[in-house]
């Protein structure tokens, strides 16, 4: 069996904030509500966690951040500290696709046959993907992360019936679309940082390690004319 290795991962994508240790296969966390006081929660978040299992920044393997997509202004915060952090600790900095890692913990947690995972862009639209079990391998290479509404959400699903599940956070229009299409709305309570100690697990065993400094916010936005994202 590989051995695990020692990292820390911090996920702010949206609604709260949390990081997790893997401390070689035994894992502790933490969670703050603060969501929208990223800046000042994040640090003293990280801080106790190191005190309470007893280890110091530079004892670790590397670092992990949530990279996205998900709140523009947590995800830069998030990712600026991760980047300090990593830096003045000579560690490597491990980026984590939040809609991967968002989907594997819910392929675990539910047996469906899809999973259409999402994460909130602008009022009543999503980032999502569609996830299948016969096409998993497929879908881990290309990773297909889109923006719909509410709407076009739940016509995807439809087809898929009671053995699809979508999932996410601030789901209320979702739920009164999807309630015609058949299949399953659950909230993402489940996912926070521990869902991305296996990916960064993966990376770091592989030794695919990028330079810090070209480690960016995957925010899957473009920008249309007038100011308007898309």
């Amino acid at each position: 069996m590989t051995a695990s290795h020692r990292i820390l991962a911090i996920e702010c994508s949206h609604l709260f904030i949390s990081v997790a240790l893997d401390l070689g296969g035994r894992v502790l966390e933490e969670r703050a509500d603060a969501w929208q006081k990223t800046a000042e929660t994040m640090v003293p978040l990280i801080d106790g966690l190191l005190v309470k299992a007893g280890v110091a920044l530079g004892d670790l393997d590397a670092l992990a951040i949530s990279s996205g997509p998900g709140s523009f202004t947590a995800l830069r915060i998030g990712m600026a500290t991760a980047k300090g952090l990593a830096f003045g600790a000579g560690l490597p900095l491990i980026p984590v696709s939040t809609m991967e890692a968002l989907v594997l913990a819910a392929a675990e947690r539910f047996d469906a046959d899809c999973i259409v995972p999402v994460i909130p862009a602008r009022k009543g639209e999503y980032y999502y993907t569609l996830w299948s079990r016969e096409a998993a391998p497929a879908w881990s290479a290309g990773r297909d992360i889109s923006f719909a509404s509410a709407v076009d959400i739940a016509a995807l699903a439809e087809p898929f019936g009671s053995q699809c599940v979508v999932v996410g956070r601030e789901l209320a229009g979702l739920r009164q679309c999807c309630a015609r299409s058949g299949a399953a709305v659950s909230n993402a309570d489940f996912f926070s940082a521990e869902a991305l100690i296996p990916l960064a697990q993966r990376t770091l065993a592989a030794g695919c390690l990028p330079d810090p400094a070209s480690v960016v916010p995957d925010y899957h936005q473009k920008f249309r004319p007038h100011g308007k994202k898309s």
